[in-house]
């Protein structure tokens, strides 16, 4: 009897387990093999930073410049209508210029200076005022700054080259200034520029400016 029952419970054993698969005896790993690994999200590219060394251009610099335009005239062109040489050198010239004006130059004791004329009266620019007061010349060239209207340039501002001796020491070696002149309303000096590194543009953007008289 002692005997039997190991015998019995060995035989129960075998019974109840033996027909069980690897796959039934661990179902979860069974799963875990089958179902795929998820997708990765996509990742949106990262947005660029601007480079603090890249200019933004400004709206109210790009609006204050568009469709403006440069004409030229020569004071080469410039016919003397009056001279003393008797009295410090004076000569008055007549010279052309552009929409409803014309130019006016004088000179005496050295100095040259420029008059607009327009409507039968006469603008005084008073170069000298702005600066030293020292020998002066104009350059040759006349910038005028406009805008092209039903087929012809209208300008509301010019720019002047102002060479000026400074150092009477030095007198072959003057300060070359641009004078931007405004036309609006009474003609008159609007700034002085100074030389140095984009005079040109400088003296653009303050005759494209708000016109004020110095």
């Amino acid at each position: 009897m002692r005997s039997f029952l190991p015998l019995l419970a060995l035989t129960c054993l075998c019974a109840c387990g033996g027909d069980q698969t690897p796959e039934e005896a661990a179902p979860n790993a069974a799963v875990a093999e089958e179902t795929p690994a998820p997708t990765p999200a996509p990742t949106a590219p990262a947005t660029p930073v601007p480079s603090s060394d890249t200019p933004t251009p400004s709206p109210a610099a790009t609006s204050s410049t568009a469709g403006r335009v440069s004409r030229y005239t020569s004071l080469s062109d410039c016919r003397v209508v009056r001279s003393t040489p008797d009295e410090a050198g004076f000569s008055e010239s007549s010279c052309p210029g552009l929409g409803e004006y014309r130019l006016k130059l004088v000179e005496a004791d050295g100095r040259q200076n420029l008059l607009l004329v327009s409507g039968g009266r006469e603008h005084n620019l008073r170069l000298s005022s702005v600066t030293s007061g020292g020998f002066s010349e104009l350059g040759k060239r006349i910038e005028w700054r406009g805008r092209e209207q039903d087929g012809s340039f209208r300008p509301d501002a010019l720019i002047l080259r102002y060479d000026v001796v400074e150092n009477f020491d030095q007198p072959t070696r003057p300060t070359s200034y641009l004078l931007p002149v405004s036309l609006e309303r009474t003609p008159c000096l609007s700034a002085k520029i100074r030389p140095g590194a984009g005079q040109n543009d400088r003296a653009r953007a303050a005759a494209d400016g708000p016109g004020k008289c110095l």
